[in-house]
């Protein structure tokens, strides 16, 4: 049986998650944060069938580069992340290729989350220009998380701890709220009273 400690404690990949909402009967498309979010809600006692998807799907054609402008709707037109759109941005910029940025794929769905019919791609092209805007949402700190634990496990020292994870989530949770949140090996000696309790050798 899941618990909310359980999933507290462990660090699940994208595809564990899609696992357990699907066993759950919760919704299995979306970001992490977004699976985090249905798992959760279930956990503090919602119904399954009562958790509703963040966003939905846009199942509308696709615009093509000619049908884009500044002016185009980023919700129930067709527009989408695209080769049609990276075309347009690329002609925009004067650039021989272009390459969306994850601060538009977040405006994106944060548009779809928040039925947000007035944005435009004149808002995506001013994200590019201030992307400090999105970074603070529970998604950007999906993705810190996940830096920081990468390169955690790159520090042979979680080898001296039974269970790493566990060491893992809490110095991230020192850390976690500083502008400055990598992992590095300072951090086991500036907070090893938080987590000398599962050194291999703790008594």
């Amino acid at each position: 049986m899941l618990t909310i400690e359980y999933f507290n404690n462990h660090y699940f990949y994208k595809k564990d998650l899609q696992n357990l909402c699907r066993k759950y009967g919760l919704p299995a498309n979306g970001t992490k944060a977004e699976l985090n979010d249905y798992i959760l809600k279930m956990l503090h006692g919602v119904l399954p069938k009562d958790i509703k998807p963040l966003r939905k799907l846009n199942k509308q054609r696709s615009l093509q580069f000619s049908e884009i402008n500044l002016d185009t709707k980023l919700l129930h037109s067709g527009f989408k992340l695209n080769n049609e759109a990276r075309k347009y941005f690329a002609n925009y910029f004067h650039l021989s290729n272009f390459h969306f940025k994850k601060s538009m794929a977040i405006k994106m769905r944060a548009v779809q989350k928040n039925n947000d019919d007035r944005a435009t791609v004149k808002d995506l092209i001013a994200i590019l220009n201030n992307p400090s805007k999105v970074i603070n949402n529970s998604e950007e700190h999906t993705y810190q998380w996940n830096h920081f634990l990468r390169d955690f496990y790159k520090d042979d020292a979680y080898k001296d701890f039974n269970t790493p994870i566990k060491v893992a989530a809490t110095l991230w949770k020192a850390v976690r709220d500083y502008r400055l949140s990598e992992y590095h090996h300072a951090l086991m000696t500036k907070y090893y009273p938080l987590i000398k309790q599962y050194k291999k050798d703790a008594k």
